[in-house]
């Protein structure tokens, strides 16, 4: 399953966040670090200055020598018996000397006749400030963090909430009529070029809909004219009393087949239409009782029952037309092709029923039956468009069970609780 991508403002915020917690404290760290280092380094460019002077002039400065090492003269102010023996062990040249909370920048330099000068610089200072340092940084990180996460929520909301209104504003545009505007001038600039885009598709899309119901009105009355005239003449037909019977079977066959094509005509003009068009405040059990009235069946000897039987009767805002279409076309579907014995079409107070005692479906071709409506693809459709639900499943007794819920499955367990 693919992993839904994070929302914009989460994004903002996590790359505040990042400024803050990592970006922020990082570079101020590696500023830092190059501060504490050119301060040793000019701390040693000292040392290293008054070394070459001394041992260009030893008896300009005051050397003392050291009391544990007496060849070494050493420049340094403060007390000499403070200093560790193992500095005294360090090669000549310039160095950087650490024991505990304690270091020094060490020079040594040594002439023919055995004497060894010194100068030494205490840089404890310098080491303490860099502790120091890092303990603030520590805490100025998770200070920056705090404030990184707040500014990040703040500043999301107020840079998305142009986004927020454009949104707000296209769900409560119901249809694509241009005259519906979308632009403000007062916009920012990227929400307004997104505005008039959207302007601009929905500009295209009415188009597309108006060039769409004139080819439905258009098609409707070019098919709906000549089924009449089918119609009419094979009734004019059927009235010859000379024609034979398998002339009378093929006209009742050609009757039957401009009754179906009338039908799927008027299921596709109703697709066809706006949602709204068609909706109104309807008694389900009326609907369904009228439908199955309208279904030209025949029992025959050992053929399939029909039955119909009444739970409830709940009133629905919707489109009548839109559930006869779909129960004459489920009651039809299990009538000629479930070769059951029985079809029972029941009404409870949440949906509608088809079961029959048929062949059923394999347990494979259940889920294949919920996503395709088992080759119902207009029956599918037409629940979509109302916001119902076309449930297939198999019985523990056999045979089919379809069910069109006019609520979500978790909608319909409030219900009963």
């Amino acid at each position: 399953m693919k992993k839904r991508p994070h929302s914009l403002r989460v994004r903002l915020i996590a790359a505040f966040a990042f400024l803050g917690v990592v970006l922020g404290p990082l570079v101020s760290g590696i500023m830092l670090w190059v501060s504490y280092q050119l301060e040793e380094r000019a701390v040693m460019e000292v040392v290293q200055d008054r070394l070459t002077s001394l041992m260009a002039a030893p008896e300009n400065f005051a050397l003392r020598p050291h009391p544990r090492h007496p060849e070494v003269l050493v420049s340094y102010a403060l007390e000499l018996e403070t200093l560790p023996d193992a500095i005294f062990f360090l090669p000549d040249g310039v160095h950087e000397f650490e024991l505990g909370r304690k270091a020094w920048i060490v020079g040594f330099a040594s002439l023919a006749d055995g004497r060894r000068f010194a100068v030494l610089h205490d840089i404890s200072s310098i080491e303490q400030r860099e502790w120091v340092s890092v303990f603030i940084m520590l805490a100025g990180t998770v200070l920056a963090g705090y404030a990184a996460l707040w500014f990040g929520f703040y500043f999301s909301r107020r840079l998305l909430a142009p986004l927020n209104r454009l949104a707000e504003r296209l769900s409560v545009v119901h249809d694509f009529s241009p005259e519906m505007r979308l632009a403000d001038e007062d916009m920012d600039e990227e929400v307004l070029v997104l505005a008039r885009a959207l302007e601009d598709y929905r500009q295209r899309m009415f188009e597309a809909l108006v060039r769409e119901r004139d080819f439905s009105a258009d098609a409707s009355h070019e098919l709906r004219t000549p089924l009449t005239v089918i119609r009419h003449a094979a009734e004019l037909l059927a009235s010859d009393p000379s024609l034979s019977e398998r002339s009378r079977r093929a006209l009742a066959r050609i009757d039957h087949a401009s009754v179906r094509m009338a039908e799927t005509i008027e299921t596709l003009l109703l697709l066809a239409r706006e949602p709204e068009a068609t909706r109104e405040e309807f008694d389900v059990s009326e609907i369904v009782r009228n439908c199955l009235a309208q279904v030209e069946f025949t029992p025959r000897d050992g053929g399939p029952v029909l039955h119909f039987s009444v739970e409830a009767s709940p009133t629905l805002y919707g489109s009548p037309q839109t559930l006869a279409v779909i129960v004459t076309n489920l009651v039809r579907n299990a009538l000629q092709h479930a070769r059951c014995h029985r079809v029972e079409v029941s009404i409870d107070a949440q949906g509608v029923n088809i079961e029959d005692d048929g062949i059923g479906l394999p347990d494979q071709d259940v889920a294949r039956a919920q996503a395709r409506g088992r080759g119902l693809t207009i029956v599918r459709r037409l629940c979509e468009r109302e916001g119902w639900v076309l449930h297939f499943e198999r019985p523990a007794t056999g045979g089919t069970r379809v069910r069109v819920a006019f609520s979500r499955p978790e909608e319909e367990d409030s219900g009963r609780e």
